[in-house]
């Protein structure tokens, strides 16, 4: 076994080593970090035991670092009946991590919200949403309808799909 195997410290090693190489060329609070830890059954990712606590380990140990901000994930799917798993991950983590919380995975205008005013998260990303509503804050503030995305067109080469959702203002004027 090499220095990046075995303990939870080594297996951690190299994503330390990464973070301190890019402090030595950018400040320390210029970089963010995303981890998704109970992704599971997806990409072909699949956890174990041993998960949440290298990722407990990893969270803790951010504490040392300045980062601009940790942005976690919650679960993708329903990890509920894997009895090791963290199937809320802002409420495990918020408590562990001091500096700058990201969160996201399905959050609606409401629940983001919410998070935020229970103070699980100090931000909530919206990927899908935003998407297809190229002016999301403004239609969350005026209570607008929100586009439906198109997952068939992610990630997919052409014209439609990431740049051709209207905005508000084209919607209203159309």
């Amino acid at each position: 076994m090499d220095e990046y195997g075995g303990s939870i410290e080594n297996r951690t090693k190299f994503l330390f080593e990464v973070i301190d190489a890019i402090k030595e060329v950018m400040p320390e609070n210029r970089i963010g970090l995303r981890l998704n830890p109970s992704l599971n059954g997806i990409f072909g990712m699949e956890a174990d035991e041993e998960t949440i606590p290298t990722f407990d380990y990893i969270v803790e140990k951010l504490n040392q670092y300045d980062l601009a901000y940790l942005h976690l994930s919650e679960p993708f799917n329903d990890v509920s009946k894997v009895p090791y798993l963290v199937t809320e991950i802002a409420k495990h983590y918020r408590p562990m991590y001091k500096g700058t919380l990201v969160i996201n995975a399905g959050f609606d205008q409401e629940k983001g919200n919410k998070f935020i005013l229970e103070g699980l998260a100090d931000a909530v990303a919206y990927g899908k949403p935003f998407i297809s509503n190229p002016d999301l804050p403004k239609r969350f503030e005026l209570g607008a309808d929100l586009a439906p995305f198109d997952q068939d067109t992610f990630y997919t080469p052409g014209e439609k799909g990431f740049t051709d959702y209207p905005s508000l203002a084209e919607v209203n004027a159309g």
